[in-house]
């Protein structure tokens, strides 16, 4: 049965400031959007529904304690997955030094320096040795080729997350991944998260 996110978050206790602190996010992404073009979102309303409500949906499925979001883009899950759990640490790979700028003006903003950090490069050359209980692809590349880039860091017991099109559920099914369905809401898009357990 597919979630309905927007109705869930409505009811679901979030971090006191987790909006404030949104909308100050969203601000500076738009802002440096149109110098760096960092995502394809120019719109405040589009930016909430794809990037905000979007990595929310993770939040049932993170184990804790640190998280690593492989080809972060501008942040997305990663930054909104740290202020929605408080005691999550939160490492952002990312190979592009404008995204990696961005990360570094976002984490300042929001004072999310203690447990967040940004690094330059790509999975399968960064962190080599390091384990996350968590680690998220969003957009990378496909379903196989994600589980490949994550299993390397991926601690014992712990957990792929994989955001997708609804259209990728029968693939995810395929390699025995964990399918969940959600909306944001009436009138969007079905999409999924396909979640592996290691």
């Amino acid at each position: 049965m597919q979630r309905d996110l927007a109705l869930e978050i409505a009811q679901r206790e979030l971090p006191e400031g987790i909006f404030a602190a949104w909308e100050r996010l969203s601000a500076d992404l738009l802002r440096w959007n149109r110098a760096h073009n960092l995502t394809g979102h120019h719109d405040p309303a589009a930016a909430y529904l794809d990037l905000f409500l979007d990595s929310l949906a993770l939040v049932p499925h993170v184990q804790g304690p640190a998280l690593l979001d492989i080809g972060s883009g501008a942040g997305f899950p990663g930054l909104v997955l740290a202020l929605a759990l408080p005691e999550l640490r939160v490492t952002l790979l990312e190979p592009r030094a404008k995204r990696v700028s961005f990360h570094k003006q976002a984490i300042r903003s929001l004072e999310l320096g203690d447990r967040v950090q940004t690094v330059m490069g790509r999975a399968g050359e960064a962190l080599e040795g390091e384990q996350f209980s968590t680690v998220t692809l969003r957009a990378v590349t496909d379903i196989p080729g994600s589980l490949e880039l994550a299993q390397p860091y991926l601690a014992p017991g712990g957990a792929v997350l994989l955001p997708r099109g609804a259209k990728d559920a029968d693939q995810a099914r395929s390699l025995s991944l964990s399918v969940e369905p959600y909306s944001l809401g009436p009138g969007t898009t079905p999409r999924i998260i396909a979640i592996y357990r290691g």
